[in-house]
């Protein structure tokens, strides 16, 4: 009898080890997924393309992380060490996701601006919150009255319908913009009449398009702005998008709710990795163009935008070792700005020289657009 029970006491030893090393491993690949996101700040998608899409799932590989450390935690188990050395590594990662320190308002000295930016989606011309285009537009024009910032930089901007309006008059009387500097896509055909609005109640004394050789309808623009005695460059841009049709979309919606079939899941998966490398790729030859700029800047430089990418990604840190992230200084949460799809994407900026102080971070929790404006205000060099 003594036997019988010392031999299932070693099967069931045997069970536990085997269920052990499973985990084990299961942490191991985690682990390494986390280390491959790292890697997509320092990799080029251009040379590694796929590096780039363990830097879009980085919060998913470090929640697993952070489950494995808590639970080897609560086996008494030194494994904890493998995903906790490895967040350990990324640490800095973490502030630029999500923000635990932020508290509102600093105190500031001497003059304040309040910078806005906001991807607007063409003010819903095509209807996309099948409502009414026309009560979306009041709701983005009475948000952007409401926030009264300095200076406002709108993505995606769509200027109206020719001589029957200007949208561009309508936000600058309504709001009190004295100056303003809009570039088209393409300025000779009236049948395109987007792109990229920065809009001033300080004196605007330059302005300029920078192209990006890959894209037609992707570019910055660049505006020197006077305040006082002093000039400021602001930038606002547009990064390349992954141009997801209403196919795409629905692809996943089908896959999140319903089983399909094997050949469809297999032609919509790749349509959509296709045009996600593709997008990577291009925003790299961008981002260049847009850091060179900054890098020539004979005055401190507020950049905002629309970069299509996470902060843990080849374009951000291109970014970030030039300027500081107002959500990393005064942010709070996750900082979501993206409202498709993926919760707590982060994909629009406000970026600024060390010249000028953070003192306010908001996002914007209006659903007006399939972005959510971000607001930050700043503290003028003495």
């Amino acid at each position: 009898m003594a036997t019988a029970k010392k031999k299932s006491a070693k099967k069931t030893k045997g069970k536990t080890s085997l269920a052990t090393k499973l985990m084990v491993i299961i942490n191991l690949i985690f682990a390494v997924l986390l280390l491959s996101s790292y890697l997509s700040l320092y990799i080029s998608p251009e040379k590694v393309w796929p590096v780039a899409f363990s830097g879009l799932a980085y919060p998913i590989f470090l929640i697993f992380n952070l489950f494995f450390v808590l639970f080897w935690i609560g086996f008494f188990k030194k494994y904890f060490l493998l995903s906790l050395i490895t967040i350990l590594l990324g640490y800095n990662q973490i502030k630029t996701c999500y923000n635990l320190s932020g508290s509102g308002p600093k105190l500031s000295f001497g003059n304040t601006i309040k910078v806005m930016t906001y991807n607007v989606r063409l003010f819903d011309l095509y209807n996309w919150r099948n409502g009414s285009s026309k009560l979306t537009r009041t709701a983005i024009f009475g948000l952007i009255d409401s926030e009264s910032a300095d200076i406002l930089c709108l993505q995606e901007y769509y200027s109206g319908t020719g001589k029957r309006a200007d949208f561009a008059d309508t936000i600058s009387l309504k709001s009190g913009y004295k100056y303003r500097s809009v570039e088209l896509i393409n300025k000779e055909r009236a049948g395109l009449p987007y792109g990229l609005a920065i809009f001033s109640k300080f004196p605007i004394v330059k302005s300029q398009k920078i192209i990006f050789a890959n894209s037609k309808v992707n570019f910055c623009q660049s505006c020197d702005v006077r305040i006082g005695k002093d000039t400021i460059r602001v930038l606002n841009m547009h990064l390349e998008s992954i141009k997801f049709g209403k196919e795409d979309y629905n692809f996943v919606n089908e896959i999140t709710n319903s089983s399909a079939a094997n050949e469809g899941i297999k032609k919509g998966s790749y349509a959509i990795i296709g045009k996600m490398r593709d997008a990577y790729v291009k925003r790299v030859s961008q981002i260049k163009t847009v850091a060179e700029f900054v890098k020539k800047s004979p005055y401190p430089v507020i950049l905002t935008g629309d970069f299509n990418d996470t902060p843990v990604s080849y374009c951000y840190r291109q970014i970030a070792n030039e300027l500081d992230d107002t959500f990393v200084e005064a942010g709070k949460g996750f900082g979501q700005t993206y409202t498709q799809m993926l919760p707590m994407l982060r994909l629009d900026y406000i970026f600024h020289s060390k010249a000028l102080q953070t003192i306010e971070h908001k996002t914007i929790d209006r659903d007006y657009s399939d972005h959510y404006p971000i607001v930050a205000r700043f503290s003028l060099p003495e």
